[in-house]
């Protein structure tokens, strides 16, 4: 990563023209009387995504003024003359030259009325980021304004993605995140995660002032690349000031450093504006750290530290299918009063997200249309033999591929990681490409399954029987008559077996299922709880299995409700 870092900078010093490396957008966002454009603009769009987080939405105090407006249109706040807007901005102490135009008046009216509602909320979320960014801006050498600037990227949301790619607090390109160390995989994205991020953009905003000398022209390129600034330095005679070079930049970098100076601006002077924080639940001082050492699913946390999944999700933006995989030391954040809460609770979380394989049941119980193989079974081997899908434990040897990790090995073979480590004597969690691993994995197989010919009722306006000496006594050869026989009794077996009115029939099902080790339970649904999870909890139990028995439609689940659900006994 240092290498390619270097190479890129070696470019950069030398003004080659490459691409850009972070996200622009080519329609413009002002005019050219200073207002702001919607057709598309990235920095609207960035405060629009806060209507739709949930943690935000569902979380944050509701008392603010204007806040209870859907379209996040307020009551105009107060508006000041030019002048007045200048010498706020000239009294700002900061290393970096802040000035006062119309282009920087047009994002001040977005900020302070056009989006106030969403201007708040962004406020409210800088409880929860910005001592972080203080702190590592402060140890790095960054000026503290450099702050703002996330929030005319992403305004504060951890989990933004632009329409050109770009993610997180800090909106980083996958190349650019790259050269920066920002890992990538099937379950982690480090461009979401707050702290690494930020340490990111951090060192691109020293290297770009190693080449620039000037903190505009490191914002411009932040958001369109150095290539871009280098080429409009060069269009311009070698200039190396911002706004003598606006012209030659892409149409949305001429309105980005601006936005930088106007979101600077609202954030000194939000009082002046009538502009209050919409504080979230937690601040960044009610949240803490904890690192886990197996895989943890955020559905396992919430199920049993009764808090509610999206919290943990927000807190934790870094994992995208929520779930922190097992083969690394990976980091928690929860709020401060749940971490004893999750060390006393911490083995039965890891059991809880941990699951290891699980036999397959007999392929007709599985189906909807169980009847259909019944029959099928009992016609085909007309000695009560019917076949069975079973299956069979093998050892397999795997050859780890490139990008594969120990996790999602053993999420391929429905296994732990810590099967993995025990069987192949691993002392951590890191596999090298090419790499032999033994693996426990299940196989199906079909073996035949002598069944005890059983006497099975029928209703009596049905007029027929069903039972094995029918047949012998009526001496009966008309073919159509018997399959008729034989359909109407399997669906009476199928329809009736929990009908506890139907002794004889109910008895047929009580003992095939004593036959093969079932009983039925039902199951209390908790917080956090999904079909999948259910599912895996009970050995031999699918989530078609829970839907067919309580006859769901869907996956929704209310905590509260009843299932029915077939265990081993």
């Amino acid at each position: 990563m240092k290498l390619t870092r270097k190479i890129y900078l070696l470019a950069m010093c030398g003004f080659l023209a490459t691409a850009p490396l972070l996200a622009q957008q080519i329609n413009p966002p002002i005019t050219s009387t200073g207002t702001v454009s919607e057709s598309y603009d990235p920095i609207v769009a960035a405060l629009d995504s806060l209507v739709t987080l949930n943690h935000v939405v569902r979380f944050n105090s509701l008392e603010t003024n204007c806040f209870d407006n859907p379209n996040g249109k307020c009551a105009v706040g107060p508006t000041f003359s030019d002048e007045v807007y200048a010498d706020r901005i000239n009294k700002i102490n900061s290393p970096i030259p802040l000035s006062y135009n119309q282009y920087v008046k047009g994002f001040i009216d977005l900020y302070a009325n056009r989006k106030r509602g969403l201007t708040q909320r962004a406020m409210g979320l800088s409880n929860l980021y910005f001592p972080m960014y203080e702190e590592v801006m402060d140890r790095e050498g960054i000026p503290l304004e450099f702050k703002y600037l996330s929030i005319v990227e992403s305004a504060l949301n951890p989990i933004a993605v632009s329409r050109v790619g770009a993610t997180g607090l800090w909106q980083f390109m996958y190349n650019t995140g790259i050269i920066y160390d920002l890992k990538v995989n099937s379950f982690t994205d480090e461009r979401r995660d707050p702290y690494k991020a930020t340490e990111a953009a951090c060192q691109y905003f020293k290297d770009m002032y190693k080449i620039y000398g000037d903190w505009l022209l490191v914002i411009a390129s932040y958001n369109c690349g150095a290539g871009n600034v280098n080429k409009a330095i060069k269009r311009s005679g070698g200039k190396k000031n911002f706004w003598e070079i606006m012209p030659y930049l892409p149409a949305e970098t001429r309105g980005y450093v601006p936005a930088f100076i106007a979101v600077t601006y609202v954030m000194n002077y939000s009082r002046e504006h009538n502009l209050y924080p919409i504080t979230p639940a937690y601040s960044y001082f009610e949240v803490d750290t904890i690192h886990v050492n197996d895989q943890v699913t955020f559905a396992a946390l919430a199920n049993q530290l009764e808090l509610p999944q999206d919290v943990i999700s927000f807190l934790n933006p870094i994992y995208k299918r929520n779930v922190i995989p097992g083969s690394n030391s990976y980091a928690l954040r929860l709020p401060s009063r749940y971490i004893s809460q999750f060390m006393a609770k911490e083995s039965e979380i890891y059991a809880q997200s941990n699951y290891g394989p699980k036999p397959v049941l007999p392929e007709y119980a599985s189906r909807k249309h169980g009847d259909d193989d019944l029959l099928a079974d009992s016609e085909n081997s007309g000695s009560g033999i019917r076949y069975e899908t079973t299956t069979k434990r093998i050892k397999k040897t795997h050859i780890v591929k490139r990008g594969e990790t120990l996790a999602s090995i053993a999420n391929r073979y429905d296994c732990s990681t810590q099967e993995l480590k025990k069987s192949n004597k691993l002392r951590s969690g890191k596999v090298k490409s090419g790499q032999k691993l033994q693996v426990m994995t299940y196989v199906k197989t079909k073996v035949a399954v002598k069944m005890p010919i059983a006497t099975v009722s029928v209703k009596k306006d049905s007029g027929l029987t069903a039972n094995a000496s029918s047949k012998k006594d009526s001496g009966q050869t008309n073919n159509t008559s018997d399959a008729k026989a034989k359909s109407d009794s399997t669906q009476e077996l199928v329809k009736d077996a929990d009908d506890s009115t139907q002794e004889q029939t109910a008895s047929v099902i009580k003992t095939t299922n004593k036959d093969k080790g079932h009983k039925y339970i039902y199951h209390l649904v908790q917080p956090g709880d999904t079909l999948w999870n259910i599912a895996k909890r009970y050995e031999g139990l699918t989530v078609e299995m829970i839907k067919d028995m309580n006859n769901l439609h869907n996956t929704n689940l209310k905590p509260g409700t009843r299932l029915k659900v077939i265990v081993n006994g």
